[in-house]
């Protein structure tokens, strides 16, 4: 491992830079939906970002700017360029190819992640049911919003972290309020487990 840093390490600068921003624009347009990617899709997608960082530091060399500004600005602009693909590029992509009717797969490896792409809309209400018959519920996630973990985190794994606002033990025919979820000691997070979680009930609004 020392000796693969070493070599890594002592590679030219520019082919260093390739790879570093290639690999921040790759995280940051795949965060949150990268756990199946295999080691030949990390390294061919750090190659396509770090082609635009690349480009930017041998554009920005050309014209006059030292090795330090132009480093800088490249490494920039494969972040930027990552940023751009998640928020806009990969819903154009998918869109373009369902209207061509070439595909109508969005390249995950399972509907649940497929949440993780949604850009355009907010999640407002979350309602769980447990496999022992339960229901745990969320009112209005907003509350939530500046909490630790934001109003609530979805694993890529299927486990969940919530505010449970509303209650309903099996059995029970209504949901019943909990007064203590965000109290004078903090706020109360809930964490499920994948094994305990039957079902998942989510409420978005389009921004």
């Amino acid at each position: 491992m020392d000796k693969d840093i070493a070599t890594l390490v002592n590679l030219p600068w520019a082919t260093l830079l390739t790879l570093a921003s290639g690999y921040s624009g790759y995280f940051i347009a795949n965060t949150g939906v990268r756990s199946h990617h295999k080691a030949i899709d990390v390294a061919f997608s750090t190659l396509v970002f770090g082609f635009f960082g690349s480009f930017a530091y041998q554009a920005f060399i050309h014209a006059g700017y030292s090795k330090f500004w132009a480093s800088l600005i490249a490494f920039l602009a494969a972040i930027v360029i990552g940023g751009l693909w998640r928020k806009f590029g990969r819903d154009l992509m998918e869109d373009w190819l369902r209207d061509s009717d070439i595909s109508y797969a969005n390249d995950t490896p399972d509907a649940w992640r497929s949440i993780f792409k949604i850009q355009n809309a907010d999640m407002r209400q979350i309602t769980v049911k447990l496999t022992d018959g339960g229901w745990l519920h969320c009112a209005d996630l907003r509350t939530f919003k500046e909490k630790p973990c934001g109003p609530c985190i979805l694993g890529e794994a299927g486990d969940l972290l919530m505010y449970v606002t509303h209650q309903k033990a099996p059995g029970e025919a209504e949901f019943r309020e909990l007064s203590n979820v965000d109290g004078l000691w903090g706020a109360q997070m809930t964490y499920l487990p994948k094994d305990k979680i039957a079902l998942v009930d989510m409420r978005f609004k389009v921004r």
